[in-house]
């Protein structure tokens, strides 16, 4: 069967709108299940790829990609929405796309409101995202058919290219941290009780950040990082629907 990649999609379903940003190793399929949700609640959405992804080389990411790329493309994103949409629009983060939706929440006061998911902006170990990258690798490897030198030169690349990039991301968090203080909108955060990717005591970091009833904090137990797609994402679906709508 034909490989179809990953791609940006726009959703037309209603007047309010959510902007789906994804995480560090996905793609818009990451929330594909959340747009069909919100589409029988007459709610459209935009699911941006973010610059390097989609692909089947991991390379992509670390060579085509950056945080300001991907800052662009949200800020792409965001535009895209306004300029054809008249209601309420908000913005979802997941992991990598959380710090994105934390700086568009920043920059935006137009926004509705804002959900975070696995976000590490508060993030201190890095490590644990460094080991999921050769993971992902891995399985895009399993996809293709390539030769061992050829899989021993792209790990070797992925070796000198992954620890800058990583360095980029914390900085990133670290600037948005600067700015969550800009941060005025109804803000949902949710954290899988057994990340192994970000700790929850990040999340419980960013919550002490902002006043009580702004946030509304969400720890889903037995649930790993990407809890859009794991066993949380019933409860999630349902909480996000409740919190933005």
């Amino acid at each position: 069967m034909r490989r179809v990649p990953p791609q940006t999609f726009f959703v037309d379903q209603g007047e309010r709108t959510i902007i789906f940003l994804h995480s560090f190793t996905g793609s818009p399929n990451d929330f594909r299940a959340f747009s069909r949700y919100f589409a029988k609640k007459n709610v459209s959405s935009y699911l941006p790829l973010f610059q390097g992804h989609g692909t089947l080389n991991s390379l992509d990411i670390l060579r085509q990609g950056d945080p300001d790329q991907w800052w662009s493309n949200t800020q792409k994103a965001l535009e895209f929405v306004f300029q054809r949409k008249t209601g309420p629009v908000s913005v979802v983060g997941l992991s990598l796309g959380s710090l994105f939706a934390l700086k568009a929440l920043a920059h935006y006061p137009q926004l509705e409101s804002g959900a975070v998911l696995g976000c590490p902006v508060f993030g201190s170990d890095f490590t644990n995202v460094g080991a999921g990258f050769y993971q992902y690798n891995e399985y895009l490897e399993q996809q293709q058919e390539l030769t061992l030198i050829q899989k021993k030169q792209r790990k070797r690349l992925i070796e000198q290219l992954l620890p800058q990039m990583l360095a980029q991301i914390q900085q990133t968090a670290m600037d948005v941290q600067a700015q969550l203080s800009q941060i005025k909108q109804p803000l949902f955060i949710g954290h899988g009780q057994k990340d192994q990717m970000v700790a929850l005591s990040a999340a419980k970091k960013l919550q002490t950040r902002f006043p009580l009833q702004q946030v509304s904090f969400h720890c889903y137990p037995n649930a790993g990082h990407v809890i859009t797609v794991n066993q949380a994402r019933a409860q999630l679906e349902q909480d996000l629907s409740q919190f933005l709508l």
